[in-house]
C-alpha cells in the first residue's frame, strides 16, 4: 500500500489505541488510530517518538488472517518525531476485524506491540421526507427521497421500487426502477378522496435494503382563529383591579371580532377541600 504523508483526514476518530513504552533509558513511542476504519477509504495514522537513545525504525504493518501482512509505515529516526500518514483502507465485504502490528528496531533496543482494528463496509443512507405530517382524504402527497453516502454527502441513487402504501398494506402507488435528478428525487400522490383514515406507509427499495416513512390521513379542519390570554402570574389581595388580555387572530393575521368572556375564580381554602366552601368567582364580558 502507497503511504502519503501528512496528508488531510476528515474521518471521524471513534476511539484511539496506544503503544507506549516507558523506561528509564529506552525509548517512548505512540501510534495513534481509529478503532473502526471505512473500507477503502483514505486511513490516517500517527506515530510518535521521543527520547531515543540510537538511530532506531518505526516500522508498522497490518496483518490479515487471508492476505498476509501489509506494511503501512516505516520511519528510521534518531531524533524525536511526530508524524501522519494516510494509508489506503483494505476493501472488504462487511466488516474485517485485522492487526495492526508496531515494531521498534534498533541495534540495543527491540519492542512490538499489536493492537486490533476493524474495517467496515458503511452502506449509504437513505431518507423519506414528506411535506406534512398529516393529510386529508383526497390530498395530494408530496415527497422526496434523497441518498447520502457514508461521509453525509448527497449522491444520485437509482430506486428498484418507491410504494405507497395505506393503513391496511395495500398497495395504492408505486414506481419503478426511478433515479433520483439532482441527488433528491421528488414525487407526489394524490389520495383518494374516499382514503380510509388510518396510518400510512411510503418505501423505498434499494437492491435488499427497504426504507420507510409514516404520515397520517385523517379529516381534520384547520383553526380558522388562534386566541390567546395574558394575565399576571402572580395577584396580591392588596392590588386594586386585575388586568387580563385576551386576544384573537385569524390565521393570516387579522383580529377576530366578537365578546371575550373573563372568568376569575379564587378558591377559599387552596390546600384543604370543604364541601361546604364554594368558589368566589368574578365574571366580565368585552367586546374584542
Amino acid at each position: 500500500m502507497a503511504v502519503r504523508e501528512f496528508c488531510v483526514w476528515k474521518g471521524l476518530i471513534l476511539a484511539l489505541l496506544l503503544f507506549a513504552v516507558d523506561g528509564h533509558k529506552r525509548p517512548l513511542f505512540m501510534v495513534t488510530f481509529p478503532s473502526v476504519i471505512e473500507t477503502g477509504s483514505n486511513a490516517k495514522l500517527c506515530a510518535s517518538l521521543l527520547k531515543p537513545q540510537e538511530s532506531v525504525t518505526m516500522t508498522v504493518s497490518l496483518l490479515d488472517g487471508e492476505n498476509g501482512m501489509t506494511q503501512l509505515v516505516q520511519q528510521v529516526s534518531s531524533k524525536p518525531f511526530h508524524r501522519c500518514f494516510c494509508f489506503q483502507a483494505p476493501r472488504v465485504d462487511g466488516e474485517s476485524v485485522q492487526t495492526l502490528k508496531v515494531e521498534v528496531q534498533g541495534k540495543v533496543f527491540r519492542a512490538t506491540e499489536e493492537r486490533k482494528v476493524m474495517f467496515r463496509r458503511y452502506l449509504p443512507l437513505t431518507f423519506i421526507q414528506t411535506d406534512k405530517p398529516i393529510y386529508n382524504p383526497g390530498q395530494t402527497v408530496n415527497f422526496r427521497v434523497v441518498t447520502m453516502d457514508g461521509k453525509f454527502l448527497p449522491h444520485n441513487q437509482m430506486y428498484n421500487l418507491v410504494v405507497v402504501e395505506d393503513n391496511n398494506n395495500n398497495r395504492i402507488g408505486q414506481w419503478t426502477n426511478i433515479s433520483s435528478t439532482g441527488w433528491i428525487l421528488q414525487l407526489s400522490h394524490e389520495l383518494n378522496p374516499e382514503a380510509q383514515i388510518g396510518m400510512y406507509t411510503l418505501k423505498a427499495f434499494i437492491g435488499d435494503q427497504i426504507i420507510s416513512h409514516v404520515f397520517e390521513v385523517k379529516k381534520y379542519v384547520l383553526p380558522r382563529f388562534d386566541v390567546t390570554v395574558n394575565q399576571p402570574q402572580k395577584y396580591s389581595v392588596a392590588d386594586v383591579g386585575l388586568k387580563v388580555e385576551a386576544c384573537a387572530k385569524y390565521t393570516y393575521g387579522q383580529p377576530v371580532p366578537g365578546q371575550a368572556l373573563v372568568e376569575v375564580c379564587r378558591d377559599p381554602l387552596p390546600y384543604v377541600v370543604v364541601p361546604e366552601l364554594t368558589r368566589w368567582c368574578l365574571n366580565q364580558t368585552a367586546k374584542v
